[in-house]
């Protein structure tokens, strides 16, 4: 994109925020507790491969929260599937080339 282009874009970008207005702040914190939660799995994951059970009692989440974000997590490429453990599967953080 051209640099005529970029600058067309950002003020139909400004134009579209004045008129939307502000986000919600429901929506806001609703984001932020979404990405905390995603982070918290994530980090949890940097010791190795982990079940749900696992991760809800190291991120002190409820397990059918851990197990929603790590579908999405799993969705967008972030955490692969690992071997079975106790019955469960495990998680495990994708190898960044």
């Amino acid at each position: 994109m051209t640099v005529e282009g970029m600058k067309k874009v950002q003020e139909q970008l400004k134009t579209l925020r004045k008129r939307r207005g502000p986000v919600p702040e429901a929506l806001a914190e609703s984001v932020k507790s979404v990405a905390r939660a995603q982070g918290a799995v994530l980090a949890a994951l940097k010791g190795g491969p982990r079940t749900v059970p696992e991760l809800s009692a190291s991120t002190g989440l409820p397990g059918a929260e851990v197990l929603w974000n790590v579908t999405a997590l799993r969705k967008y490429g972030q955490i692969d599937d690992g071997p079975a453990r106790d019955g469960y599967p495990t998680y495990a953080r994708k190898e960044r080339p």
